[in-house]
């Protein structure tokens, strides 16, 4: 098994739900359904395409962002593997003077179809 393979299946671990991985692809775009993992160097994107949201789950050794606790997606900017991943996400709701939050990741090694999860969010 490769380290993408590994990184991907322990990203599964930390969702809520049974799932399992299934096709790859090399770019998501608003456009796209489903539920997606995209791997970065440092951390897990997880996009439910049908929500829609994100949630980042960091790797070992990564810092806490915005993104951890899961948000509502507003767009995907760019989502390709071999490029920094950029989305924006609506505000909470207590950031009243906030018009959106930007997310840029680290360059994006693999996107992979995750299929059968339950539950996405705690």
């Amino acid at each position: 098994m490769g380290a993408d393979s590994y990184n991907a299946e322990h990203s599964t671990d930390k969702l809520n739900g049974i799932g399992r991985l299934g096709s790859e692809r090399t770019e998501l775009t608003m456009a796209d359904t489903g539920q997606w993992l995209a791997l970065s160097a440092s951390s897990a994107h997880f996009f439910d395409l049908d929500a829609p949201s994100v949630t980042r789950i960091p790797g070992d050794g990564a810092v806490a962002f915005i993104t951890d606790g899961g948000r509502t997606l507003r767009t995907i900017d760019v989502c390709r593997v071999g490029e920094s991943g950029r989305w924006t996400m609506e505000p909470l709701p207590h950031q009243v003077d906030v018009e959106f939050a930007w997310h840029i990741s680290t360059p994006i090694v693999k996107i992979v179809e995750v299929l059968g999860l339950e539950q996405a969010l705690p």
